[in-house]
């Protein structure tokens, strides 16, 4: 049968629609299949991201509106020590202290009012009961405006870090007001001590040289005196090491001759080293030996490296003592042939108090202060100082380094005065509270020629006519009043030359005589030679 027109038209209009509906099925399925694709890389990326979450070095927590816990990581629950399950629903305020409630409602109120991250501190509870600080870092999900992503910071560490410096810190307060009163201790105990000691200093020193007393007695006298200034000396080394470790030694620098310090130190022990029958030799090579410094405090490092190689050297053994210049630096060797020091003890031969050697029996140990005191001289004078041994039985020797300067002109030499007779030396007016060190103060003034007035008050002394004394020779500490005070009193009326006298020896009592007026300060126990050189220093004859 022959097909008409209209069929044929019919037939090639649904060959179309099979031909779109195959390619809207192909279409259909493409976009499946990639849907299918999307979907599986938006599942990887969800499950990449949820173990990112949960695996997250910070304790995470995902919050709804009203605050209770919708999801949290693994370092959340480790943090919390309870289990996922009885966390998810249950109200974070549940695991927060009664007195921070209030404190975690108000920060997720300000939370709903900005998308940035509000922080905030609050302290947590264990399941054991122990509470514990973290700061919460949260923020409005920004996906529909409900609901909270929580960061909980563990504060633990920083606040036992907090602890631990306030720890720290009280310790140092406690430390340095323990110093404070140790060094008041110590400058109390040195007034203490020297005030006893300063009459029998005084008739000590006198006596010894008094050509009016039989030879053995002055011996007697001699050997008093050196015991007494033993003492003083222990003293001294107390507060020397207390002005150290708290950096307030005094160092008077100028020009001086290192050599000079040297030969005056070696004068003063050369008793000590005959009753040993050492040898010392001493060769100052050096063709500069002036340097910046203390006379007194460089002599006191050299007597205190003697003493020490004197001691620690047998009998019949040598010390040497020498100098030589290395660029423009002083270098000053002390060694000797005594019983040497171990190596492992080098390193702590310069600490306070540390004994390093055994000086024998019947012999005196001392506080172990004077190599600690050299230390500290040498070094404020910008020098060093070592020691080296080549281990018990070698001997021992040290040697410091000081910067030269170069020798200052020749200055005048000042010619010593014959004494004259007593009628032209000073009226003294001694104000001294100590019954003891007045009655041999005034006794061996009276001695020497002098006019001597004793009060033992301020009182006393404010009561004598003003004419009636030259110098004024005062003791600091007095039962009714202070020393300084009573100078400022006596120079409201005129000029005073004074001398005042204290068991208290630092920069700062020295310093605080001066400013109160007093030309000198004398530190008991008092040498009476010592004092009388002061008193002829203000009153000339």
């Amino acid at each position: 049968m022959p097909v008409s027109e209209e069929d044929t038209a019919e037939l090639e209009e649904l060959r179309r629609e099979v031909a779109q509906l195959r390619e809207t099925d192909d279409r259909l399925r493409a976009e499946n299949e990639h849907l299918i694709e999307v979907q599986r890389v938006f599942e990887e990326i969800r499950d990449q991201y949820a173990e990112l979450y949960d695996s997250a070095p910070i304790a995470w927590l995902t919050l709804e509106p009203h605050g209770s816990i919708q999801n949290l990581n693994r370092l959340a629950q480790r943090l919390f020590g309870v289990d996922q399950q009885r966390l998810l629903g249950a109200p974070l305020a549940t695991l927060v202290v009664l007195e921070d409630r209030r404190r975690l409602l108000d920060h997720l109120l300000a939370c709903r009012n900005t998308l940035e991250p509000v922080s905030c501190e609050v302290r947590l509870l264990t399941r054991e009961g122990i509470s514990f600080p973290v700061r919460l870092v949260t923020r409005r999900e920004r996906r529909h405006g409900e609901g909270y992503t929580c960061a909980v910071v563990d504060l633990r560490e920083l606040e036992a870090a907090a602890k631990e410096r306030e720890r720290l810190t009280t310790s140092e307060r406690e430390a340095r007001a323990a110093n404070v009163a140790k060094d008041q201790f110590i400058a109390m105990l040195s007034h203490e001590l020297r005030t006893p000691l300063t009459p029998v200093l005084a008739a000590a020193s006198a006596f010894s040289e008094s050509v009016e007393l039989p030879a053995d007695v002055r011996a007697a006298f001699s050997i008093v005196q050196r015991n007494v200034l033993t003492e003083a000396q222990l003293i001294d080394d107390l507060l020397d090491v207390a002005r150290i470790t708290n950096g307030k030694m005094h160092i008077d620098k100028h020009p001086i001759d290192a050599h000079r310090a040297v030969r005056e130190a070696f004068e003063m022990l050369t008793a000590d080293a005959a009753q040993k029958d050492l040898t010392i030799e001493i060769e100052l090579e050096a063709s500069r030996s002036w340097v910046n410094g203390d006379s007194t405090r460089l002599q006191q490092v050299v007597s205190n490296l003697l003493r020490n190689a004197i001691k620690f050297t047998p009998q019949g053994g040598r010390v040497e003592v020498r100098t030589w210049n290395h660029q423009r630096r002083l270098l000053l060797e002390v060694s000797d042939t005594g019983r040497g020091i171990e190596q492992d003890k080098l390193s702590r031969l310069f600490e306070p108090f540390e004994q390093i050697l055994d000086v024998g029996p019947g012999s005196l140990r001392g506080l172990g202060l004077g190599l600690a005191i050299c230390r500290g001289i040498v070094r404020e004078h910008d020098g060093s100082i070592v020691a080296t041994s080549q281990g018990p039985g070698k001997g021992a020797r040290f040697v410091v380094e000081i910067n030269t300067v170069n020798e200052p002109p020749p200055a005048e030499v000042r010619q010593s005065s014959v004494p004259p007779p007593p009628s032209s030396r000073a009226r003294i007016l001694l104000v001294e509270d100590h019954e003891d060190t007045a009655e041999i103060l005034s006794m061996l003034l009276a001695r020497g020629g002098y006019q001597v007035k004793v009060a033992n008050s301020v009182g006393e002394a404010l009561a004598v006519d003003r004419g009636a004394f030259d110098v004024l020779l005062s003791d600091v500490g007095l039962g009714d009043g202070s020393g300084l005070e009573l100078m400022r009193t006596l120079r409201k009326t005129g000029k005073v030359k004074g001398i005042a006298l204290s068991g208290y020896g630092t920069e700062e009592d020295v310093r605080a005589s001066r400013e109160a007026g007093f030309a000198a300060h004398v530190t008991k126990p008092v040498n009476f030679g010592d004092l009388i050189e002061a008193i002829s220093t203000l009153h000339p004859y």
